[in-house]
């Protein structure tokens, strides 16, 4: 039976294209520059964006700055996405041939204050024996800055933390992100998750390139 146009799965621009970017190299805990900012996809996503993202890479991890562009209001710890958090998606092998989360994939979830002494966790939905142990949390460097109108995050990812990491053998990566706010919309980078479950499919996740190796 042929699908009525009500019934076919909305396409939105930015499933016309495959996403790959420079990732430019970074000093270790120090502030990432101007060409450390990721693309902003909002107007290809249909959102409204409220948060700038940097990130940027050395042989010691990833380093992730976001700086939103709202006051901070509440966080929650399992139910993340219920207010304001930070989620990065990272496959350490950009494995797109895969249909499941192979153990180089990982999902971390960052809280700008913690609930019950958790303020960082790597939640990793494995759902096969391809995996790898969870990270410690007390590995990841976290710092906030609050502000009246805004507030920042500071993200050390360090290589023990991130399975399969090893520029110098491979110098790609899947990711992408969710920047969570409370009583708004979500925004992402180059994959929506009103559209895609981004938790599972890594194979949809945007490629960057390490420069700089």
């Amino acid at each position: 039976m042929e699908e009525t146009l009500d019934q076919i799965s909305p396409i939105l621009p930015i499933d016309f294209f495959a996403v790959t970017y420079d990732l430019q190299e970074g000093e270790w805990n120090k502030p990432l520059k101007r060409k450390h900012i990721l693309p902003d996809f909002s107007e290809l996503l249909y959102e409204d964006p409220f948060a700038k993202v940097f990130l940027g890479w050395n042989q010691k991890g990833l380093m992730c700055e976001v700086h939103i562009e709202k006051p901070f209001e509440e966080c929650f710890f399992p139910e993340v996405r219920k207010g304001d958090s930070v989620e990065l998606f990272i496959d350490t092998r950009d494995l797109k041939s895969a249909g499941f989360l192979t153990r180089f994939c990982h999902h971390f979830v960052i809280l700008p204050k913690p609930i019950d002494e958790v303020y960082v966790r790597e939640v990793t939905a494995f759902r096969t024996d391809d995996r790898h142990e969870l990270c410690d949390p007390q590995k990841i460097g976290v710092k906030g800055d609050f502000q009246r109108k805004s507030f920042q995050l500071q993200i050390s990812l360090p290589s023990e933390c991130l399975h399969g990491y090893d520029p110098t053998a491979f110098d790609r990566l899947g990711f992408t992100y969710r920047i969570n706010g409370l009583g708004r919309d979500p925004q992402h980078f180059a994959l929506s998750s009103d559209y895609f479950t981004i938790e599972t499919q890594s194979s949809k996740w945007a490629s960057v390139q390490m420069r700089g190796v």
